[in-house]
């Protein structure tokens, strides 16, 4: 069975991500294992280990190993962000940078959202991730107003809905001919 993690980027207390969450996990295949990460539970750190992940050393702390071992499991992920300030938040980027090799080839799907759509903030993670050689299959931005209240309340399109569906059956597909 496909194990997809779904990263919930914002720590905020007042933070809507939680419900554009369930709308991801709503539409991903009943055939597919979630493992809903939420990075405010995770609470790594500030980057703390003494070498550059991208060395192939050995985690030395306990929640980098751990970060590691939970990234590792996934077949793929889908990176839930909040747009702030243009970017996304230093939880998220804080979290990407603990690791390299787990990141790489793991089929991605970038979820934005925030005003004009997470439109500034999809492009820099997808640079990101690609720069970490993981296969970024496609992203969708939701904007205030058109696709959810500034409180959360969700009222996406159907086109939208489907095109999320189309990007997880697209890497689910991929994890299966990986595996297959």
């Amino acid at each position: 069975m496909t194990k997809l993690g779904i990263i919930l980027a914002s720590a905020r207390p007042n933070r809507v991500g939680e419900k554009i969450s369930r709308w991801v996990r709503d539409a991903v295949p009943t055939d597919v294992d979630v493992d809903l990460i939420d990075l405010r539970d995770v609470a790594l750190p500030a980057f703390d280990e003494p070498s550059s992940p991208k060395s192939g050393a050995d985690k030395t702390t306990a929640h980098g190993h751990a970060w590691g071992e939970r990234i590792g499991a996934l077949d793929a992920v889908v990176i839930l962000t909040p747009q702030y300030n243009g970017s996304y938040p230093g939880a998220l980027k804080n979290a990407i940078d603990f690791l390299y090799a787990e990141w790489q080839g793991l089929p991605t799907v970038l979820v934005g959202y925030g005003w004009g759509s997470a439109g500034e903030v999809l492009p820099l993670l997808e640079a990101l991730m690609t720069r970490l050689d993981a296969e970024v299959v496609g992203s969708i931005g939701l904007g205030f107003r058109e696709d959810l209240s500034v409180d959360g309340e969700l009222f996406v399109t159907e086109e939208k809905t489907a095109a999320l569906r189309e990007l997880l059956a697209a890497i689910t597909s991929q994890v299966s001919a990986r595996i297959g």
